[in-house]
């Protein structure tokens, strides 16, 4: 639902994407924004534009304060994250929270609706030391960040608050896939309530029914979904990294140029990240896009200066369980590392392949590539063979 996507920045290490479907919502914000303060807040045309474009400005800076806190405290508990993505609804941040506990779980999923909260009592302050137009426009931009924060900490999933929920099931009962299920019910009552609030909001004419509407039905169909989830996780935890990989893609050495990894690797795959090697261990991946930049000023520039550090890249060892794998793969592709040793790629597609051979006893399905997994029930739609919901924090 979010499009497709495409880095932006890197801050301390950490890509920062936007999808196709941010840019439409924050046209869509700026525009709702002029005509707010066109017509409501009587601002003239000409000061409304700037106006409404910093407002959007100050919101999407909001979301990604709440998505930094989440990366910020993933990294304080050494925890890798692979980038943070700006959608249509907020954001999303790769971590791998739950290698760490409950508690770390709980830690990463509490900051982000917390530093919203914290902003949106900036902003309240900020709106009573400014007057007209933009004492409205930051006023109301408070109250959003209120809305958005709560709404956020309600206990479901996609929601934090559902990751919350999850942790804290998590260290009461001693097991996630408990921890998962109870969430997953929870979700269902809470989007129940949402879709009923929605109704009733319709029914007296007000604005918040499809906003109501739309977090309700994504609340339950997700929690709807759960058991299904936990079972196909319990049957791919029977399943281990070494089982599903495949041949690794061909190491790029770190001393070797930008300009004869091009001729060698980058430009018969130029959708590729190969792996980089220095003396024996991956230090990261190349891209024929990555390297454009450094290459393209001085193509015999090493290799390692336009590698992609490991964090952007879902990284496994050979004992990993297949659950996890698929938990942190997110539909892209990863490494089998050991000891800092190439040992094989894995995707969902192989994933795929392990399950319809050692769990239903079918067919392996045709191996995948390091460029993708190929076409599969496992990227179709729910209720398909195969079929792998999305981790419950995207």
């Amino acid at each position: 639902m979010g499009g497709k996507r495409w880095k932006v920045a890197t801050v301390r290490g950490i890509p920062l994407y936007v999808s196709t479907s941010w840019v439409f919502i924050a046209a869509l914000l700026v525009y709702s924004q002029y005509l707010s303060l066109t017509t409501g807040a009587n601002v003239s045309s000409d000061d409304a534009l700037p106006l409404a474009i910093l407002m959007a400005a100050l919101f999407f800076g909001a979301v990604l304060a709440h998505e930094t806190a989440h990366a910020a405290m993933a990294r304080s508990l050494d925890l890798p994250v692979s980038g943070i993505t700006l959608v249509f609804w907020g954001g999303a941040t790769e971590t791998r929270a739950n290698t760490r506990g409950p508690l770390a779980e709980f830690l990463v999923a509490f900051v982000g609706p917390a530093t919203t909260f914290a902003l949106a009592g900036v902003f309240w302050v900020v709106s009573q030391l400014v007057h007209g137009g933009a004492r409205e426009a930051i006023h109301y931009l408070a109250f959003i960040s209120v809305l958005f924060a709560g709404v956020n900490a309600l206990p479901g999933f996609p929601l934090d608050g559902g990751r919350m929920l999850l942790a804290a099931m998590w260290g009461a009962t001693k097991d996630r896939r408990t921890a998962l299920r109870i969430t997953g019910y929870v979700g269902i009552l809470v989007g129940g309530g949402m879709l009923a609030a929605a109704f009733v909001s319709l029914t007296r004419g007000g604005g918040w029914w499809l906003f109501l509407g739309y977090i309700g039905a994504i609340l339950m169909a997700t929690g709807r979904a759960m058991d299904n989830r936990v079972a196909l996780l319990s049957r791919l935890a029977t399943g281990r990294a070494a089982d599903a990989m495949r041949s690794p893609p061909p190491g790029v050495p770190a001393d070797m140029t930008l300009s004869q990894a091009l001729d060698l690797y980058l430009r018969n795959a130029p959708e590729e990240a190969f792996p980089v090697v220095d003396r024996g261990r991956v230090i990261g991946t190349v891209s024929l896009a990555g390297s454009r930049k450094i290459g393209g000023r001085d193509p015999m520039r090493p290799v390692r200066d336009a590698t992609a550090t490991l964090n952007q890249t879902p990284v496994f060892t050979p004992d990993d369980t297949l659950d996890d794998v698929v938990e942190w793969l997110g539909g892209r592709e990863g490494l089998v590392l050991r000891d800092g040793a190439l040992m094989g790629a894995i995707g969902a597609g192989d994933v795929e392949r392990w399950f319809r051979g050692a769990i239903q006893g079918r067919a392996p399905a045709p191996a995948g590539t390091w460029e993708g997994a190929p076409p599969d029930a496992w990227g179709s739609a729910p209720g398909a063979p195969g079929w792998i919901p999305p981790r419950p924090d995207r």
